[in-house]
Protein backbone atom coordinates (compact mmCIF):
# COMPACT_ATOMS: atom_id res chain seq x y z
CA UNK A 1 0.00 0.00 0.00
CA UNK A 2 2.80 2.17 1.06
CA UNK A 3 4.13 1.94 -2.85
CA UNK A 4 0.92 2.46 -4.19
CA UNK A 5 0.39 5.89 -2.52
CA UNK A 6 3.93 7.07 -3.07
CA UNK A 7 3.93 5.68 -7.06
CA UNK A 8 1.04 4.88 -8.15
CA UNK A 9 2.18 0.95 -8.57
CA UNK A 10 3.73 -2.11 -6.84
CA UNK A 11 6.29 -4.40 -7.91
CA UNK A 12 5.25 -8.22 -7.54
CA UNK A 13 6.32 -10.37 -4.84
CA UNK A 14 8.17 -13.74 -5.37
CA UNK A 15 5.22 -15.74 -4.01
CA UNK A 16 2.90 -13.36 -6.39
CA UNK A 17 5.49 -14.23 -9.48
CA UNK A 18 5.38 -17.78 -8.96
CA UNK A 19 1.16 -17.04 -8.98
CA UNK A 20 1.18 -15.62 -12.31
CA UNK A 21 3.70 -16.92 -14.05
CA UNK A 22 4.38 -20.48 -12.35
CA UNK A 23 3.19 -23.76 -13.45
CA UNK A 24 0.01 -23.51 -11.97
CA UNK A 25 -0.78 -20.24 -13.97
CA UNK A 26 -2.75 -20.29 -16.88
CA UNK A 27 0.06 -17.76 -18.37
CA UNK A 28 2.78 -20.06 -17.10
CA UNK A 29 6.14 -19.09 -18.72
CA UNK A 30 9.01 -20.16 -17.19
CA UNK A 31 11.88 -18.11 -18.90
CA UNK A 32 9.54 -14.88 -17.70
CA UNK A 33 9.11 -16.49 -14.21
CA UNK A 34 13.02 -17.08 -14.13
CA UNK A 35 13.91 -13.14 -15.65
CA UNK A 36 11.60 -11.60 -13.20
CA UNK A 37 12.88 -13.82 -10.29
CA UNK A 38 16.73 -12.23 -10.71
CA UNK A 39 15.94 -8.70 -10.76
CA UNK A 40 16.20 -6.83 -7.52
CA UNK A 41 13.51 -4.35 -7.28
CA UNK A 42 15.86 -1.41 -8.07
CA UNK A 43 16.40 -3.27 -11.40
CA UNK A 44 12.23 -3.79 -11.90
CA UNK A 45 11.92 -0.14 -11.12
CA UNK A 46 14.76 0.96 -13.77
CA UNK A 47 13.31 -1.45 -16.68
CA UNK A 48 9.74 -0.62 -16.17
CA UNK A 49 10.97 3.31 -16.63
CA UNK A 50 12.95 2.58 -19.22
CA UNK A 51 9.98 0.85 -21.32
CA UNK A 52 7.96 3.88 -20.50
CA UNK A 53 10.27 6.35 -22.03
CA UNK A 54 10.75 3.86 -25.19
CA UNK A 55 6.74 3.96 -25.58
CA UNK A 56 6.26 7.80 -24.66
CA UNK A 57 9.65 7.70 -27.83
CA UNK A 58 7.49 5.64 -29.94
CA UNK A 59 4.54 7.23 -29.41
CA UNK A 60 6.21 10.74 -30.28
CA UNK A 61 7.67 9.10 -33.52
CA UNK A 62 4.09 8.16 -35.02
CA UNK A 63 2.45 11.44 -34.31
CA UNK A 64 4.93 12.98 -36.03
CA UNK A 65 5.20 10.23 -39.08
CA UNK A 66 0.73 10.63 -39.20
CA UNK A 67 0.84 14.63 -39.49
CA UNK A 68 3.67 15.13 -42.35
CA UNK A 69 3.18 11.35 -43.82
CA UNK A 70 0.68 13.31 -46.93
CA UNK A 71 3.24 16.54 -47.20
CA UNK A 72 5.41 16.24 -49.02
CA UNK A 73 5.96 12.74 -49.08
CA UNK A 74 6.39 10.93 -52.36
CA UNK A 75 6.04 7.24 -52.20
CA UNK A 76 6.60 4.11 -54.06
CA UNK A 77 6.22 0.15 -53.77
CA UNK A 78 4.28 0.54 -51.03
CA UNK A 79 1.17 -1.15 -49.90
CA UNK A 80 -2.12 0.14 -47.48
CA UNK A 81 -3.84 -2.34 -46.14
CA UNK A 82 -6.71 -2.73 -43.92
CA UNK A 83 -5.75 1.73 -43.11
CA UNK A 84 -9.01 3.27 -43.06
CA UNK A 85 -8.80 7.43 -42.52
CA UNK A 86 -8.13 10.53 -44.87
CA UNK A 87 -6.71 13.68 -44.61
CA UNK A 88 -4.98 15.32 -47.48
CA UNK A 89 -2.22 14.36 -49.33
CA UNK A 90 0.02 17.38 -51.03
CA UNK A 91 3.07 17.45 -52.79
CA UNK A 92 3.05 13.71 -52.67
CA UNK A 93 3.81 11.62 -55.69
CA UNK A 94 3.35 8.03 -55.88
CA UNK A 95 3.78 5.20 -57.99
CA UNK A 96 3.35 1.46 -57.62
CA UNK A 97 1.55 1.23 -54.90
CA UNK A 98 -1.45 -0.60 -53.71
CA UNK A 99 -4.88 0.44 -51.56
CA UNK A 100 -6.46 -2.43 -50.12
CA UNK A 101 -9.62 -2.67 -47.89
CA UNK A 102 -8.89 1.18 -47.16
CA UNK A 103 -11.88 3.53 -46.50
CA UNK A 104 -10.93 6.94 -47.44
CA UNK A 105 -13.15 10.61 -45.71
CA UNK A 106 -11.47 14.07 -47.11
CA UNK A 107 -8.79 12.56 -48.92
CA UNK A 108 -8.28 15.41 -51.35
CA UNK A 109 -5.21 15.15 -53.44
CA UNK A 110 -3.44 18.60 -54.50
CA UNK A 111 -0.33 18.21 -56.71
CA UNK A 112 -0.14 14.52 -56.28
CA UNK A 113 0.18 12.75 -59.54
CA UNK A 114 0.48 8.58 -59.50
CA UNK A 115 1.24 5.93 -61.50
CA UNK A 116 0.91 2.30 -61.60
CA UNK A 117 -1.69 2.61 -58.35
CA UNK A 118 -4.14 0.13 -57.83
CA UNK A 119 -7.22 0.79 -55.05
CA UNK A 120 -9.31 -2.47 -54.68
CA UNK A 121 -12.23 -2.26 -51.81
CA UNK A 122 -11.66 0.76 -50.77
CA UNK A 123 -14.25 3.04 -51.15
CA UNK A 124 -14.18 6.76 -51.06
CA UNK A 125 -16.01 10.25 -50.20
CA UNK A 126 -15.19 14.34 -50.36
CA UNK A 127 -11.99 13.00 -51.97
CA UNK A 128 -11.58 15.37 -54.65
CA UNK A 129 -8.11 15.39 -56.42
CA UNK A 130 -7.01 18.38 -57.66
CA UNK A 131 -4.26 19.18 -60.26
CA UNK A 132 -3.52 15.34 -60.00
CA UNK A 133 -2.75 13.98 -63.24
CA UNK A 134 -3.12 9.63 -63.12
CA UNK A 135 -1.71 7.12 -65.54
CA UNK A 136 -1.29 3.25 -65.32
CA UNK A 137 -4.24 2.96 -62.42
CA UNK A 138 -6.82 1.00 -61.69
CA UNK A 139 -10.22 1.50 -59.13
CA UNK A 140 -12.02 -1.82 -58.42
CA UNK A 141 -14.94 -2.93 -56.45
CA UNK A 142 -13.85 0.89 -55.04
CA UNK A 143 -17.15 3.20 -54.81
CA UNK A 144 -16.67 6.50 -54.46
CA UNK A 145 -18.95 9.77 -53.74
CA UNK A 146 -18.03 13.58 -53.79
CA UNK A 147 -14.90 12.93 -55.49
CA UNK A 148 -14.45 15.61 -57.77
CA UNK A 149 -11.20 15.61 -60.61
CA UNK A 150 -10.11 18.95 -61.36
CA UNK A 151 -7.19 20.00 -63.71
CA UNK A 152 -6.21 16.06 -62.98
CA UNK A 153 -5.99 13.98 -66.42
CA UNK A 154 -6.10 10.16 -66.93
CA UNK A 155 -4.85 7.89 -68.96
CA UNK A 156 -4.74 4.06 -68.95
CA UNK A 157 -7.13 4.30 -65.49
CA UNK A 158 -10.01 1.74 -65.58
CA UNK A 159 -13.25 1.78 -63.34
CA UNK A 160 -14.50 -1.75 -62.85
CA UNK A 161 -17.20 -2.36 -60.58
CA UNK A 162 -17.29 1.11 -58.97
CA UNK A 163 -20.23 2.93 -58.66
CA UNK A 164 -19.70 6.60 -58.18
CA UNK A 165 -21.93 9.54 -57.94
CA UNK A 166 -21.46 13.77 -57.18
CA UNK A 167 -17.99 13.39 -59.06
CA UNK A 168 -17.81 15.81 -61.63
CA UNK A 169 -15.00 16.30 -64.13
CA UNK A 170 -13.59 19.29 -64.64
CA UNK A 171 -10.66 20.47 -67.17
CA UNK A 172 -9.93 16.69 -66.43
CA UNK A 173 -9.30 14.79 -70.11
CA UNK A 174 -8.96 11.21 -70.07
CA UNK A 175 -7.68 8.79 -72.77
CA UNK A 176 -8.03 4.84 -72.64
CA UNK A 177 -9.83 5.14 -69.03
CA UNK A 178 -12.44 3.00 -69.61
CA UNK A 179 -15.70 2.35 -67.04
CA UNK A 180 -16.58 -0.79 -66.84
CA UNK A 181 -20.17 -1.84 -64.64
CA UNK A 182 -19.64 1.40 -62.83
CA UNK A 183 -22.96 3.28 -62.96
CA UNK A 184 -22.55 6.87 -61.95
CA UNK A 185 -24.53 10.07 -61.69
CA UNK A 186 -24.58 13.00 -61.37
CA UNK A 187 -21.26 13.76 -62.46
CA UNK A 188 -21.12 16.09 -65.61
CA UNK A 189 -18.21 16.59 -67.52
CA UNK A 190 -16.95 19.94 -68.52
CA UNK A 191 -14.00 20.86 -70.63
CA UNK A 192 -12.84 17.27 -70.42
CA UNK A 193 -12.45 15.70 -73.58
CA UNK A 194 -11.78 11.94 -73.49
CA UNK A 195 -10.55 9.50 -76.43
CA UNK A 196 -10.09 5.54 -76.34
CA UNK A 197 -12.67 5.63 -73.60
CA UNK A 198 -15.25 3.18 -73.51
CA UNK A 199 -18.64 3.09 -70.95
CA UNK A 200 -19.32 -0.78 -70.49
CA UNK A 201 -22.00 -2.35 -68.54
CA UNK A 202 -22.67 0.85 -66.88
CA UNK A 203 -25.93 2.55 -66.70
CA UNK A 204 -26.20 6.58 -65.78
CA UNK A 205 -28.14 9.37 -64.90
CA UNK A 206 -28.26 12.94 -64.37
CA UNK A 207 -24.13 13.53 -66.56
CA UNK A 208 -24.77 16.20 -69.23
CA UNK A 209 -21.03 16.88 -70.80
CA UNK A 210 -20.30 20.73 -71.36
CA UNK A 211 -17.69 21.04 -74.30
CA UNK A 212 -15.98 17.48 -73.73
CA UNK A 213 -16.51 15.78 -76.63
CA UNK A 214 -15.48 12.12 -77.14
CA UNK A 215 -13.43 10.26 -80.02
CA UNK A 216 -13.00 6.78 -80.94
CA UNK A 217 -15.47 5.65 -77.74
CA UNK A 218 -17.68 3.05 -77.53
CA UNK A 219 -21.03 2.76 -74.84
CA UNK A 220 -22.19 -0.57 -74.90
CA UNK A 221 -24.63 -2.31 -72.11
CA UNK A 222 -25.25 1.42 -70.77
CA UNK A 223 -28.66 2.95 -70.87
CA UNK A 224 -28.96 6.42 -69.74
CA UNK A 225 -30.99 9.40 -68.85
CA UNK A 226 -30.69 12.78 -68.69
CA UNK A 227 -27.56 13.36 -69.83
CA UNK A 228 -27.33 15.65 -72.80
CA UNK A 229 -24.47 16.96 -74.69
CA UNK A 230 -23.46 20.38 -75.28
CA UNK A 231 -20.70 21.77 -77.73
CA UNK A 232 -19.40 18.08 -76.94
CA UNK A 233 -19.37 16.43 -80.31
CA UNK A 234 -17.17 13.77 -81.03
CA UNK A 235 -16.07 11.31 -84.07
CA UNK A 236 -16.12 7.82 -83.94
CA UNK A 237 -18.61 7.23 -80.97
CA UNK A 238 -19.86 3.75 -80.96
CA UNK A 239 -23.68 3.40 -79.00
CA UNK A 240 -24.80 0.11 -79.01
CA UNK A 241 -28.15 -1.52 -76.69
CA UNK A 242 -27.59 1.61 -74.71
CA UNK A 243 -31.34 3.46 -74.89
CA UNK A 244 -31.35 6.92 -73.58
CA UNK A 245 -33.82 9.05 -72.47
CA UNK A 246 -34.23 13.06 -72.12
CA UNK A 247 -30.23 13.26 -73.18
Amino acid sequence: LMDFNTTGFSMLTPKQLIMFYGPQSPLNNSKALDFFMSLSEDDMHRHLINDIRDMAKMHSLLKIRRKRQNILAPSAFSANVLNPGGGPSILSPAAFSLSLLSPSVLGVSVLSPGAFLATLLSPSLLSPAILSPVAFTSLILSPFALNPGILSPAALSPAILSPNALSPGIVSPSVLSPAILSPFALNPSVFSPSALGSVIASPFALSPSFFSPSYIAAVVFSPNAFSPSFNSTGTGVTVLFSPSVGS
